[in-house]
């Protein structure tokens, strides 16, 4: 295991537009296209629109500081007690007020070497030490985390499938790190990507939260649902735990019209199901098309690859095709923060816009 002792940095750096090809400037007659955040480019149900125009029609009321219809309609949706539910703004909202409840300066965080961003970032925030536990590869390994507990260690977090990496580990890993676990640690299942897994090996972790009193679940409405831009998170935990978290969120924290839209995305799973196969079919026409320049995707299942380029030509490094496309006016995610340097994200969108890209690197690769 390694003790991070990494400095803050620019969260949106490594895909922010104004990264260009060195020697030049952005194409503007191009139009933008954004890979490099993970939004769904098939937008959100129809429902949702019509939702969301209905409570904009009443601004000068308060949303409802319980988003009581909502955890109603999550709790139908997936068959969980309403009162064990949380609700964010966003689901980084959720994880944040757990790190926030559950650690203290001199406490230890734990996650995978190449765990979501915003777990260093919480330890950053409450002061706690950062852990990475090295990976099996590119995957989560538990037996590397649960080596790395200590009397210190507070908080295991894990996103199951992983950012940037995609990778996953199935149910029984999942409950093997659980039944592992000394008392005194919670475990944070980030399931933020499960909607685009299709494996019957692997679960949301939902059910692992049964029984015990330190495991907690957190999801999102950003991905498959396409709301990233209301910001609709969601917890679900034993009961001390989401009343420790309600005592922490901010009163109103999910405004009225992202209550609203995902409370009208919940009755329309089909949608899910469209954006699910999509994406797939996306993502298997995209890693096909790539390997024409030796570039590798990661196996994985989410709305994004993690690509590795070819470290032999010094001139087409991940960092040249990440520049060369800016410069195209296609923006991506370079790695170097996670120590990744020849890979680069890049969301899955339509097959239209992954072809851009595939025609943006023909240029780059033939230069």
């Amino acid at each position: 295991m390694t003790t991070s002792n990494q400095k803050p940095f620019s969260y949106i750096a490594p895909g922010a537009p104004k990264v260009v090809k060195a020697g030049g400037v952005a194409n503007l007659d191009l139009p933008i296209l954004n890979l490099a955040t993970n939004e769904s480019s098939f937008g959100a149900s129809p429902l949702v629109e019509q939702a969301i125009k209905e409570r904009a029609s009443q601004p000068n009321r308060y949303p409802d500081p319980a988003s009581t219809d909502l955890r109603n309609a999550i709790g139908e949706t997936f068959g969980l007690d309403p009162d064990l539910i949380t609700c964010g703004n966003g689901s980084e909202e959720v994880i944040d007020g757990i790190a926030r409840v559950y650690a203290r300066p001199g406490d230890e965080i734990l996650f995978s070497e190449y765990g979501f961003l915003q777990f260093p970032i919480l330890c950053w925030r409450t002061g706690a030490t950062p852990v990475k536990a090295a990976g099996d590869g590119l995957k989560t390994d538990v037996d590397n985390l649960l080596a790395a507990v200590t009397e210190k260690t507070k908080l295991v977090l894990v996103a199951n499938p992983d950012n940037p990496t995609g990778t996953y580990i199935p149910a029984a890993e999942m409950k093997r790190l659980r039944d592992n676990l000394p008392s005194h640690v919670v475990l944070v299942v980030d399931s933020a990507y499960c909607e685009y897994v299709d494996d019957p090996a692997f679960t949301d972790g939902l059910e692992l939260v049964a029984g015990h009193d330190n495991v907690i679940v957190t999801r999102t409405f950003s991905k498959a649902w396409g709301l990233a831009g209301l910001r609709v998170g969601w917890g679900y935990g034993p009961a001390e735990m989401i009343s420790a978290l309600n005592l922490m969120r901010g009163i109103g924290n999910v405004n009225a019209m992202a209550q609203a839209g995902a409370v009208a995305a919940l009755k329309d799973p089909a949608h899910v199901d469209m954006v699910r196969a999509k994406t797939d079919e996306a993502r298997n026409k995209f890693e096909a098309d790539l390997k024409q320049f030796g570039v590798v995707a990661v196996p994985g299942a989410a709305n994004f690859v993690l690509v590795k380029f070819p470290t032999e030509d010094t001139n087409r490094r991940a960092i040249d095709a990440h520049r060369h496309l800016a410069a195209e006016n296609i923006y991506v995610r370079s790695n170097e923060d996670y120590g990744l340097d020849d890979y680069l994200r890049i969301t899955v969108g339509t097959i239209e816009e992954c072809d851009r890209v595939i025609e943006s690197l023909q240029r780059f690769f033939a230069a």
